[in-house]
């Protein structure tokens, strides 16, 4: 499927769908592969905008700041701006759903006088648990790879929908 018939199936579903719940995420974010030589634990926070379709399915359009704790006088940022198709296994929008989605990935590490900004396609894999029509947990895993490094972190968090 060529990219201008995805933008459009993307945008015929988002059309078909109910209106949109706006919400925001905070998340514990923990650095993995070549992220974790640069980083320790770090905190996230953001907000989306969800969609709901029939039989339990929907897309999750987010931005994600986050912050990690200095590693060796490494500071790294990043900000994430993402899409997840969303699946609950119950057909309904409630309970365990499965998540897989695509987001556009910005870091900013800086260490010594030095400073590197890169962004690149990263992809998101999770899963999540919505306890009700307003909170949820959710476990996201998010690989990016830039210059030749992988950024890579396990994010658990909860998400709030008004």
């Amino acid at each position: 499927m060529n990219r201008t018939a995805a933008i459009l199936l993307m945008g015929s579903l988002v059309l078909a769908a109910q209106t949109p719940r706006f919400g925001v995420q905070a998340a514990l974010s923990l650095p993995a592969y070549d992220l974790s030589d640069n980083a320790d634990l770090g905190l996230q926070v953001g907000g989306h905008a969800r969609w709901s379709f029939d039989h339990g399915q929907g897309v999750m359009a987010r931005v994600d700041l986050a912050s990690y704790s200095e590693n060796d006088a490494v500071k790294v940022r990043g900000v994430a701006l993402g899409a997840d198709y969303l699946y609950h296994l119950e057909r309904r929008d409630r309970g365990l759903y499965l998540l897989a989605g695509l987001a556009s990935q910005y870091y900013h590490t800086a260490y010594d006088g030095y400073t590197d900004n890169d962004n690149a396609l990263g992809l998101d894999l999770g899963v999540g648990y919505d306890l009700d029509r307003h909170l949820g947990l959710q476990a996201r895993y998010t690989t990016s790879s830039l210059s030749n490094v992988t950024y890579d972190a396990l994010n658990l968090g909860v998400t709030y929908t008004f």
